[in-house]
């Protein structure tokens, strides 16, 4: 924790780790399973940029758009359920506003779509964790998991 103020700007996004092949997005406390995602990849010779979003009002979605021309592929990570989230809304923004630089279909790593269990290991179950994570990006890069 910082000992002085400490701010984050509104609507800018933070790019956490830059990379080369897919684009993941994200924010909160699915940051640190990204980021543990990327590093293991990374060991496979995948280099994953993950860019938290850090507000969804107002959206980031240039910093986004400007990653997804660069990787060409967008995996979406979130602890809301698929149907109905932000990821949706993130997801549709690049169809429309960026299409043509997609070379696989956005993926999206969600929770499911049920209440949240009050057991420690359902709720692991429920939502994303680092291999569902590192399932999408093989998925994106149309590759076979193996991690």
């Amino acid at each position: 924790m910082p000992e002085e103020e400490y701010t984050i700007p509104l609507g800018k996004a933070d790019v956490k780790r830059e990379g080369k092949d897919v684009t993941v997005v994200t924010l909160s406390r699915m940051v640190s399973f990204c980021l543990q995602t990327a590093e293991a990849l990374s060991a496979k010779g995948i280099e994953t940029e993950v860019i938290d979003l850090r507000t969804l009002v107002p959206l980031d979605i240039e910093t986004v758009k400007r990653s997804v021309a660069k990787t060409n592929r967008l995996v979406i990570v979130h602890e809301t359920t698929r149907s109905y989230s932000w990821g949706a809304e993130v997801a549709a923004r690049i169809q429309e506003e960026a299409f043509d630089d997609l070379d696989a279909p956005i993926l999206r790593v969600a929770a499911e779509d049920v209440p949240v269990p009050y057991n420690l290991k359902l709720e692991a179950e429920m939502f994303p964790q680092v291999g569902d994570i590192a399932a999408a990006v093989y998925r994106s890069l149309y590759l076979e998991p193996d991690i």
